[in-house]
Order: structure tokens, then sequence, then C-alpha cells
């Protein structure tokens, strides 16, 4: 192929990434469980739900600063239904979405970050995101994964889920409830959301 042609190529097809990238202006925020619904299984140590929730309001708090728009699916402790979750979701134009949750297993010793996504279009966002949190915290990396959840399978944006730790896991549940760890997860998240923006 002749060198000049190739190059040309090259540059239109960084130029349609970097476009397509930089396309979103509001990120959606969705903090997993609510209400009725702790999250996690019987053996969690602590509930989901409210761990979950105050990443999230610190992850909107990092975006807002940054002068990202952010749309939160709940802001306080109210069950919100999956369906009603993804429904707010598709309501948006220009947008990504990002679910909030941390993560439980019948073995204790399970323990760790790890982010899934549902589409192709969502795989460079969840491993920014698992990269940036995991070199922040010291965390297992416990890799990124492809998944059929819900909210990644009916939201028709680029949608990844983040499980910030493991909350049967002793270790991982006193970081949890470390207002700084939280906080940490919460600035590298965003911290990857406006890298994946600009790119």
């Amino acid at each position: 192929m002749d060198w000049k042609r190739a190059l040309a190529t090259f540059a239109v097809f960084a130029q349609v990434t970097s476009a397509v990238a930089a396309s979103f202006s509001t990120v959606v925020i969705d903090a997993g469980h609510g209400g009725h619904d702790p999250g996690g299984i019987p053996s969690n140590i602590i509930p989901e739900k409210g761990v979950a929730l105050d990443v999230a309001r610190r992850l909107q708090e990092c975006l807002a600063d940054a002068g990202m728009r952010t749309v939160m699916t709940r802001s306080s402790d109210v069950f919100v239904p999956l369906s009603t979750r993804v429904a707010i979701a598709n309501q948006q134009r220009r947008a990504i979405f990002v679910s909030i949750h941390f993560n439980a297993a019948p073995r204790r010793g399970a323990s760790g970050i790890e982010t899934y996504y549902g589409s192709a279009s969502s795989k460079t966002l969840a491993k920014m995101i698992e990269q940036r949190v995991t070199a922040a915290t010291s965390e297992e990396n416990r890799g990124v994964k492809t998944a059929r959840y819900y909210v990644l399978r009916k939201t028709r944006l680029p949608a990844v889920l983040v499980e910030c730790g493991f909350l049967t896991n002793p270790g991982d549940t006193g970081r949890a409830l470390q207002k700084s760890y939280r906080q940490s997860i919460a600035a590298q998240i965003a911290r990857a959301i406006l890298a994946y923006r600009k790119l």
C-alpha cells in the first residue's frame, strides 16, 4: 500500500475515533440498589446500597467540577427499578452510562476491582476505568469483562458497570468504609471518563 495513502487513512481514522470519544457531554451515574434492596448477598459485611450511593455522589461532584453535565438515577436511599434506570439513561442524548456497585462472593477471600461492559463501544472506557482505579487504590485488578446485566444490555448508550470491591471480604470492606477510599475511587473513575472523552 502507498505509504501516503496509508498515512491519510490513519489520520482519518484517528479523527473519527477522537470525534466519537468526544461526542458525549452527559454522564448518567447509576448508584446500584437502594431502598428495600440492600444489594449483595446475606453474608455482606455492610450493605452495598449505601457505599455505592456515596461513590456515585462523589463521582457526580468530580465530574460537575470538571464542567460535565451529570444525571443521577438515584440521589438518595430509594429503590429505583432497573427498567426506570434504563429509561432515564435512554432519554439522554450524547451521553454515557456508568453504574456503581460493590461486589460479593460466597468465598470471603475474593477481593479486588472489576469493570464490566455490554458492547464493544464501551470496552475502551471500561479498560480505562479499571486501570486507573486499580493503580490508584492498589486493589487487585480482576480485569475487564463483558456481561449481559440488564442495565448494560438495555441501555442504548455506551455503558459500563464498576464493581468497587467485595463487601464479603473484610479487607475490601474496611477500605470501603473509609471516606478517602471512596473519594479515590470516584476521582479515578472521573479521570478515566475525562481522559476517554479527550483521548
